[in-house]
């Protein structure tokens, strides 16, 4: 019999450590000679398969001091939702994901969340659950949107991933470790950090909520973007790893030799509940916690937040939108953190960890009592930000992020009270 598992808020917290207790998880750092499955292959770190993502440098061409550590995935990965309405309520469908890096080791994510090596089953596992919903015609499910979204710009270089969101007529069946989540249940765990992972806050805050519930277009009102740059997208070049001063190549991965907070580490997983249940791979390694933080003030009943244009060296564009401060180790930010306004929700983030060990982000948003200016920045409305996060390549991975603790500002009806 096909099974169709449910859940409320206080459900969701049991469910996600009945399955990290029944994972089997294990991680230990090891070394590159110790594992044969990714090597230093014409000067990047690569999978032998030449799929899921390359360790790589980077150079400005301008001053050649000036180099990153990064990771190279010129494919796009697939995330997304799949939502299905029942009568007055609406479900998502959520994963509870174990991954190598993830603090805490299990987070709730997306429906799907996978790279096309993993889809494609290069790694020689078994399918990636509910792939052919969203990559063919799937009887029962349909497109309602997409969009292409940057990835986090300090850390990979020009990487997209694309958000997809699929609406089933009926709850379909949950494969394992999968659980239909009611809007209700999420909004009870949104400010519980490390909880839900950061492709799914990535969804939740992209996607029209209240414009679904409704069933109505919006009326949004866009601003214009910044003048054009083009500069930006040549400023830096890709090089071998060995032709990088700053860092270098041992057993242990790749290691700063001086003055660098990030790393790259090399490590065995496993996990029964995963495509593979066990295997090695990079991990991108971070000493100290970034902090984003994002002001807004309310008046009247009228809510107005206030973003930054800004570029970061890895993403595809000329300029994203950034929350209102934005710092962290490997791209530190030399003025101050914000102290004005009141903080009225924070939370604690970890970066995908399929990729990053435990690399943690303090995201803040701050109530202030009157409009401030900041250098690039402006203030916008709620259906502005609305329109920007359904746009593709236009808010950066921290701006969607935090957005997702607005979810009760933004989309009142459906995560409101």
């Amino acid at each position: 019999m096909e099974l169709v598992k449910t859940c409320k808020a206080g459900e969701l917290i049991d469910f996600l450590e009945n399955t990290k207790a029944s994972s089997a998880y294990s991680l230990k750092e090891v070394t590159l000679s110790s594992q044969n499955h990714w090597k230093i292959l014409n000067g990047v770190m690569s999978h032998v398969s030449k799929g899921f993502f390359q360790v790589i440098g980077l150079r400005n061409r301008q001053i050649p001091e000036d180099e990153k550590l990064m990771l190279y995935q010129p494919q796009s990965a697939l995330t997304g939702l799949i939502i299905c309405k029942m009568e007055d309520e609406i479900f998502v469908l959520l994963q509870a994901r174990v991954e190598p890096g993830n603090t805490g080791i299990i987070q709730y994510g997306p429906t799907i969340q996978s790279t096309p090596a993993n889809y494609l089953k290069l790694h020689g596992g078994r399918a990636t659950a509910y792939v052919e919903n969203f990559t063919s015609f799937y009887p029962g499910c349909h497109l309602i949107t997409h969009s292409m979204q940057h990835d986090l710009g300090s850390k990979y270089y020009q990487k997209s991933k694309t958000h997809h969101y699929l609406l089933a007529d009926k709850m379909i069946p949950t494969q394992e470790n999968m659980i239909w989540a009611s809007i209700l249940a999420i909004k009870g765990v949104l400010m519980k950090g490390n909880f839900l992972n950061a492709d799914l806050r990535s969804l939740l805050a992209v996607f029209d909520w209240d414009g679904f519930w409704r069933n109505q277009h919006r009326s949004l009102k866009p601003l214009p973007m910044p003048p054009s740059d083009p500069s930006k997208l040549t400023q830096y070049e890709m090089i071998p790893l060995e032709d990088l001063t700053q860092w270098e190549i041992s057993d242990k991965g790749v290691v700063p030799r001086q003055g660098h907070a990030n790393s790259i580490g090399i490590y065995h997983f496993a996990a029964t509940t995963r495509e593979v249940k066990a295997w090695s791979q990079p991990l991108y390694q971070m000493e100290g916690i970034g902090l984003a933080q994002l002001l807004y003030y309310g008046s009247e009943g009228k809510n107005e937040f206030l973003v930054r244009f800004d570029h970061e060296w890895g993403i595809s564009t000329e300029s994203a939108l950034y929350p209102s401060y934005l710092s962290s180790p490997e791209n530190p930010n030399p003025n101050p953190p914000l102290k004005t306004g009141k903080v009225v929700s924070e939370i604690i983030q970890c970066d995908e960890g399929g990729r990053f060990h435990t690399n943690d982000i303090r995201y803040e948003v701050r109530k202030v009592e009157q409009k401030i200016a900041i250098d690039n920045g402006f203030w916008l409305e709620a259906d502005q930000l609305i329109h920007y996060l359904k746009a593709s390549n236009i808010c950066s991975f921290q701006m969607r992020c935090i957005s997702s603790l607005l979810l009760p500002l933004l989309h009142p009806e459906t995560f409101g009270n």
